[in-house]
């Protein structure tokens, strides 16, 4: 074989490749493995390479919250702790969203409303058929009955099959009134499982997220470090200690890849029951730990745990040991003496990071801050400028 046949046989495998692939941790392993580890295998297996240090970029930028000026970054500094995001606020737009086909959910949702209702649905039937035989059958019941909630025979699998019954009686009564004929009704509802329901997974954990290098050029240079300007944490990894182990064990990497399955068939079931651990797998391996192979870059780990609280505060959670702080290249001398203070009353080292002469990647600068000239002129500067202010 040739060059030119080399290269042609490459690319007609390029999407074979590329759709049975995933980057997981810096190495390339096959997908369809890695989706079939499930919950406890994948997070064991994960261990074994896990890095001792892991890295977490902060902007250092004050933000307005209610009434009060806060600065996030500097808060997670002094205390030692990371905050707990919902996964809409990322900046990837497919993040933790898992791949719900609406039109295959309208129709595993209403045969799941027939089956409660115990009518019988055959695979053939199209999702209007399916949608008829439901609205029929709630139409006999109420005539009997007065009620539609009694039209689920079957007796609920949970408490949550239960209540989800109860919800649906008083929607639909909900949309009548509003004038709605059946068809729209249940039509809306539908709309509004799904939409629920893909807010729910999508929001039934917070993350926190966190790189394997302090020299990330993209990392350093876009938001996640305000374009340079500002800090890098070191945090060392203790596998051993009774006091992280609930935060070692919800700790994941990321898994890269370039397909997205639709998930319909395998969410509809279990949307009305108490998530089980072979659930939760399907929740963070398709959604909260899969991300596009564009972003393998990051060789992002992330802590994923299930917090609820309306006090925001309450998602500030201890982290493991500071151990070095990297002040970025362009950070403004001011800011880099309030960290370098931080460092000192806390114990902690510090660096700054400069310019690889060599390759395009950030390095440790060999001069201490308060020994460089930038560093000083500059806030002689800045202290000159304040002084002719009063």
């Amino acid at each position: 074989m040739n060059i030119d046949e080399l290269l042609l046989a490459a690319r007609q495998l390029a999407p074979q490749i590329a759709a049975s692939c995933c980057v997981v941790n810096g190495a390339i392993m096959n997908l369809d493995e890695i989706e079939k580890m499930g919950y406890q295998k994948f997070g064991l297996r994960s261990k074994l390479n896990m890095p001792r240090k892991l890295y977490k970029y902060f902007p250092n930028i004050a933000k307005k919250s209610d009434e009060n000026v806060i600065n996030y970054s500097m808060q997670a500094l002094k205390n030692n702790t990371v905050f707990m995001q919902a996964p809409n606020e990322f900046d990837d737009v497919y993040d933790s969203d898992i791949n719900v086909d609406f039109s295959e959910y309208e129709r595993l949702r209403l045969a799941e409303y027939c089956r409660r209702c115990k009518i019988d649905v055959h695979d053939s039937l199209s999702t209007l058929e399916i949608g008829n035989l439901l609205i029929q059958s709630l139409i006999t019941e109420f005539n009997q009955s007065g009620s539609f909630e009694s039209a689920f025979k079957e007796k609920p699998t949970s408490k949550i099959e239960e209540l989800s019954n109860q919800s649906f009686s008083l929607r639909l009564n909900i949309e009548l009134h509003k004038g709605n004929n059946l068809g729209v009704a249940l039509s809306n509802i539908i709309r509004y499982d799904y939409e629920e329901y893909c807010s729910r997974l999508k929001n039934i954990f917070r993350t926190s997220c966190f790189a394997t290098t302090p020299y990330s050029q993209l990392m350093w240079g876009g938001s996640y470090a305000d374009c340079h300007r500002g800090f890098c944490v070191e945090y060392t990894v203790l596998p051993e200690d009774d006091n992280y182990k609930g935060i070692y064990q919800n700790l994941f990497p990321m898994i890269y890849c370039k397909t997205r399955p639709n998930m319909a068939e395998k969410l509809v079931k279990l949307q009305d029951k108490e998530i089980t651990e072979d659930g939760l797998w399907d929740i963070y391996s398709h959604g909260a730990l899969r991300k596009s192979i564009d972003w393998s870059f990051q060789n992002e780990w992330r802590l994923l745990l299930p917090l609820q609280s309306n006090n925001i505060s309450d998602y500030n959670i201890k982290f493991f040991p500071i151990t070095k702080v990297f002040l970025g290249n362009r950070m403004p001398p001011k800011k880099r003496a309030e960290i370098i203070e931080i460092c000192i009353e806390h114990n902690v080292p510090y660096i700054g990071v400069t310019r690889n002469p060599n390759i395009f990647e950030m390095q440790d600068c060999e001069i201490l801050c308060e020994n460089c000239p930038n560093f000083k002129n500059g806030l002689t500067r800045g202290s000159r400028k304040s002084s002719k202010k009063r």
